[in-house]
């Protein structure tokens, strides 16, 4: 299905989203995403605009972007697109790609069924939800 390469495994061993997964469980999951590129300075997703679509970024960096400000910078093993793809929602914020861009995607409609087959994931998925919503709401607080 997918066309992703084993060459992600590194980053997804060292991503707290996939802790506790076996390397057994780690080749399978990586069969489930696809590979995407996007070039520097270009949107890979809209605030506002629907789009269920999840990713994890390999390489490249990233800017999150909420109301027109840019609230926080995206990295290798980060990921994004979670909220809208859980909830089937407009997007919460935009990103824009700060340079190339190399993630790995869910196809549409794909994370729920993929936390559903991969419980641990959605086990490690909340807590990291919970620290970019505070983190997000402390930067509003003092900004």
């Amino acid at each position: 299905m997918a066309t992703t390469r084993q060459d992600v495994i590194p980053t997804l061993e060292r991503m707290p989203l996939f802790r506790g997964l076996s390397s057994k469980e780690l080749f399978d999951v990586v069969d489930k995403f696809d590979d995407a590129t996007y070039l520097a300075d270009h949107g890979v997703i809209t605030e506002a605009m629907h789009g269920p679509e999840f990713f994890i970024i390999l390489d490249g960096k990233a800017s999150v972007i909420i109301d027109g400000d840019a609230v926080a910078t995206l990295g290798p093993g980060e990921f994004f697109g979670e909220v809208a793809a859980l909830d089937g929602g407009p997007r919460t914020a935009s990103v824009r790609a700060d340079t190339q861009l190399r993630c790995l995607t869910l196809p549409v409609g794909g994370l729920r069924q993929f936390l559903l087959d991969h419980p641990v994931v959605a086990v490690n998925l909340v807590p990291e939800i919970a620290r970019r919503f505070r983190s997000v709401i402390g930067q509003r607080r003092t900004g």
